[in-house]
């Protein structure tokens, strides 16, 4: 892995929706990150703030939940999110891996495999290049993520907006 090379990536633009899996009692707070802070994330450690994790369409949302216990748990809400960011470092482009010198599996490793020192060195690499996501491939094979670096989004109001809520039905 070579991440010195993270300057060698033309950074993407993403526009679109994108969704987010909460229990129903954090409806009000679905766009917080205390979740990822405390217990750390893929590409974030523990104690790090402003990361929000967020699934490219409803079924990448509900198997990400899925993967840290059952739905049968609690009520739970989705959230339509619509952002719209200039500079996100695509890492489900094969060319930009290479130029990393990683592969998707490198990505899809579970922690317990040592999967999230690759991860979060490429996190924490792209947060102090101003990055503000990553596009990833979900570890559950759905889909993508999208993983959101709120410190460093200009204008976090216009950039990542709730649009809607509602009660998950599974």
């Amino acid at each position: 892995m070579n991440l010195t090379n993270i300057d060698n990536i033309t950074p993407s633009q993403v526009n679109g929706f994108f969704y987010r899996i909460v229990l129903q009692k954090y409806e009000k707070d679905i766009l917080g990150t205390e979740g990822s802070k405390n217990a750390g994330g893929r590409y974030n450690d523990k104690g790090i703030d402003g990361v929000l994790y967020l699934g490219e369409n409803e079924t990448v949302a509900i198997a990400e939940r899925k993967r840290k216990g059952p739905l049968s748990d609690g009520k739970f809400v989705i959230g339509k999110i619509e952002v719209k960011l200039d500079k996100v470092l695509n890492l489900t482009r094969e060319e930009n891996l290479g130029v990393l010198g990683i592969t998707k599996s490198d990505l899809v490793k579970r922690e317990e495999d040592g999967g999230y020192e690759i991860t979060r060195a490429i996190g924490r690499a792209a947060f102090k290049k101003g990055y503000e996501a990553l596009l990833v491939p979900s570890i559950t094979g759905e889909g993508n993520n999208l993983v959101v670096f709120i410190p460093n989004l200009k204008d976090k109001q216009k950039q990542v907006r709730l649009i809607e809520t509602k009660q998950l039905s599974i």
